[in-house]
């Protein structure tokens, strides 16, 4: 994604996004000031990720698919941490891990999933109707935590621990991709072509 069509996915659905959670969230706040460093880590990752994907045997660099693109959305916007508290009080050594808040990581999945759809749209336009219910899988405990909840929470322990492997965070968008359309049009003829 180059530069302005990334602008134009950050006014339009990233601080949609963001200022909606805020809205919702009261002590929250929208840095709205980093775009600049929200795309320079965008292009980090995907940098990182073509030399990653790199066939030494190959002078080509490949192209990144959507779930790849979606990937490094993700998680530049994990990493700028654009979502922050207004007032950060821990005088009573309160802070817990389970109670923190895994905003950014809401945020920054979500901006990857409209990404993916966004493509699936442009791609497929006779996919479009479906696509504005995006179909999850059930979790076990579906009354307790749906799986954006389980991915989200997911998502924020990775980031606690170790990290983010990029690849298997596209992989997560491309399964999601492929169970939302074995979902949609399991009857659907020109299902295998989607």
């Amino acid at each position: 994604m180059e530069r302005k069509k990334f602008k134009d996915f950050y006014t339009g659905t990233i601080c949609v996004i963001a200022n909606g959670i805020c809205d919702e969230n009261a002590g929250l706040v929208f840095s709205t000031d980093n775009f600049d460093g929200l795309f320079e880590e965008y292009l980090n990752q995907k940098a990182l990720l073509k030399l990653l994907l790199k066939n030494t045997d190959d002078p080509d660099i490949p192209l990144l698919d959507r779930h790849k693109i979606a990937a490094c959305v993700t998680v530049a916007i994990m990493k700028k941490r654009l979502l922050y508290p207004e007032n950060i009080d821990d005088a009573n050594n309160s802070y817990s891990l389970l109670e923190a808040s895994r905003m950014n990581e809401q945020l920054a999945f979500l901006s990857g999933l409209n990404i993916l759809i966004f493509f699936l749209m442009e791609d497929y336009p006779e996919f479009k109707e479906s696509l504005k219910d995006f179909i999850f899988p059930k979790t076990r405990y579906e009354d307790k935590s749906t799986y954006l909840d389980s991915i989200i929470r997911a998502l924020y322990y990775s980031n606690t621990i170790s990290g983010f492997h990029i690849l298997l965070l596209s992989n997560i968008f491309f399964l999601l991709e492929e169970y939302h359309k074995s979902s949609c049009l399991p009857n659907d003829k020109n299902y295998s072509k989607i």
